[in-house]
């Protein structure tokens, strides 16, 4: 055999040798988990979950073997928090929906925070109150909050330039109509409150409610949805900070409990480590998004912290008394200590 031929041969027979390696890695963990995401592939959400798996894989040594699903594959967000729940899928990062117990709904409360400084006290901070209301409330149906993935800050999205003041609650809103998440009785409160005419519209229907002026304009949204979904149908992009949006990294809790501590220390702290790296990736996102809006030709409005403590105030104390009954008024009592409403 020529040198050329035996060199290739052992190049070979190591490509076959690595390969079983770790098929046999792969074959032998103690435990395999499905892990999937909702956002596109190469989106923030992806990376963190890629980053995280292999710490969780390399430091458990190959005890845990992970497989991923980004985008959407195994359906909506929803009906993958109930298979985690259910635990037909392990863990991943997604939005944790109400639907399985309304004190939920305090993750997207109107005007639960203000601003990234409030965000991260009340979910990374000494004392993180709306972290520990959530986490609590995610054991009682069978979830295990590993950490919470910021995604950034709510706005609003106008279809045509107002001839208003946007930002002045009583300013007279010509009879605009904004969209707002169906069957979400806060919501529909804070359109309200800030004088518009109140329009449920499901998030999959809304290009073509703002194409067709069913609606004028939109809440829910942050500026990277809104980039990537709304901006042939945006010309004013309102920075509200209407709400955090956020998603948790979480598993199913039997799942969890089957762990030793040593692997679930790893999990954790993996977990932990690339779910706090997000306040800054989605602070410049949504910089960033905005910044792309503006090079498109959108115009872009920025409240100044007395106009937004203005409508936050005005959220907090004539929005949040509607949620008592919902979220509870034991977690809407302390949510209203935190804020410094009286």
């Amino acid at each position: 055999m020529s040198g050329l031929k035996k060199n290739l041969a052992a190049v070979v027979l190591i490509a076959v040798v690595v390969c079983l390696i770790g098929s046999a890695v792969a074959a032998d963990a103690a435990v395999k988990w499905k892990w999937a995401h909702y956002q596109p592939v190469g989106s923030m959400l992806d990376k963190l979950s890629k980053s995280m798996i292999q710490e969780i894989e390399e430091k458990s040594g190959g005890a845990i073997s992970i497989k991923l699903y980004p985008a959407g594959q195994l359906g909506d967000w929803m009906e993958v928090s109930e298979q985690i729940i259910r635990g037909s899928v392990d863990i991943g990062i997604l939005p944790v929906s109400p639907s399985f117990d309304p004190r939920i709904q305090v993750r997207v409360l109107p005007y639960s925070v203000m601003n990234w400084e409030e965000a991260k006290a009340a979910y990374t901070g000494e004392s993180p109150y709306i972290l520990e209301i959530l986490t609590g409330v995610m054991k009682d149906i069978g979830l295990k909050a590993l950490g919470v993935v910021a995604e950034g800050f709510g706005g609003g999205g106008f279809a045509s330039i107002p001839d208003f003041d946007m930002l002045d609650p009583a300013a007279d809103k010509k009879g605009f109509k904004m969209r707002f998440t169906p069957g979400n009785q806060a919501w529909e409160r804070l359109v309200v409150e800030m004088g518009f005419i109140p329009t449920p519209v499901p998030w999959g229907e809304l290009y073509l409610a703002q194409q067709t002026k069913l609606v004028d304009c939109q809440i829910g949204g942050q500026p990277y949805n809104t980039w990537t979904s709304f901006r042939d149908v945006t010309k004013v992009w309102v920075q509200y900070n209407t709400h955090f949006q956020n998603s948790f990294v979480y598993m199913n809790l039997k799942e969890w409990e089957k762990l030793t501590p040593e692997l679930q220390k790893i999990v954790q702290e993996a977990c932990a480590k690339y779910a706090a790296e997000s306040f800054s990736l989605a602070e410049g996102a949504d910089a960033d998004y905005m910044e792309k809006m503006k090079q498109e030709g959108i115009k872009i409005v920025m409240p100044t912290n007395e106009q937004l403590q203005k409508i936050a105030t005005l959220a907090r104390t004539k929005v949040w008394p509607v949620m008592d009954d919902v979220i509870g008024k034991e977690i809407m009592d302390l949510m209203r200590e935190k804020s410094g409403v009286k």
